[in-house]
């Protein structure tokens, strides 16, 4: 478990929370989330312990017991290194909703997961769980799909969306977010609510 890995590296190095976040540039506060358990890091983040404490992320992720088995240093990695078949990308288990609206936030846990080497999977920086019906045929509740950052869509587009605390897996429309089963209506947008779009939904992966 990559809590206890993380706890005993620490223990091992002899340093303090404060000095790796001195070294490191990862808040205090975020390194006591990890120790709990609470969350695991972003890509980026593992990256940066894996450097520091000279380890490999998946000795970090508890999937190798070989310290020295070191994932490539890019933001994709490929799990198989024979075949180089498979990647790796973040997993948000909180879903977003296909349906009426499930929170979505930056501080929401996430696991990191092997999916298939495609073109789709290579253009997608995380996974994303879907909640409900609102999105069928295209994607049915409990689909993973894959998402790509991104501040904006144009009209047409599916996409991830915040509104106003809650997420939503929509087709962006002018002025309102459709879903693709006709049971349910379009969200209408309004003036004075808040919305942001987290990404472009590439398509779907089957794990």
């Amino acid at each position: 478990m990559f809590s206890d890995i993380f706890k005993q590296l620490i223990q091992d190095s002899g340093l303090t929370v404060y000095q790796i976040s001195k070294d490191t540039g990862i808040s205090e506060s975020l390194m006591s989330h990890w120790k709990s358990g609470r969350q695991l890091p972003k890509y980026d983040s593992l990256n940066t312990l894996a450097d520091y404490f000279n380890v490999s992320g998946d000795f970090l992720l508890g999937r190798t017991g070989n310290k020295n088995t070191n994932l490539k240093n890019d933001k994709h990695h490929d799990s198989n290194s024979q075949s180089h078949k498979t990647i790796i990308l973040p997993f948000y288990r909180t879903p977003a909703s296909a349906g009426s609206g499930s929170w979505l936030s930056d501080d929401m846990p996430i696991e990191y997961t092997n999916v298939p080497k495609t073109e789709e999977t290579l253009s997608a920086d995380f996974l994303l769980e879907v909640r409900g019906d609102s999105m069928q045929p295209k994607f049915l509740d409990g689909d993973r799909v894959l998402v790509q950052n991104s501040e904006s869509i144009y009209e047409e587009e599916i996409g991830v969306f915040v509104l106003n605390g809650e997420s939503y897996i929509k087709k962006m429309g002018r002025n309102e977010l459709i879903s693709l089963n006709s049971a349910y209506k379009p969200i209408q947008l309004h003036e004075f609510d808040e919305i942001r779009c987290v990404g472009k939904v590439l398509g779907k992966v089957d794990l």
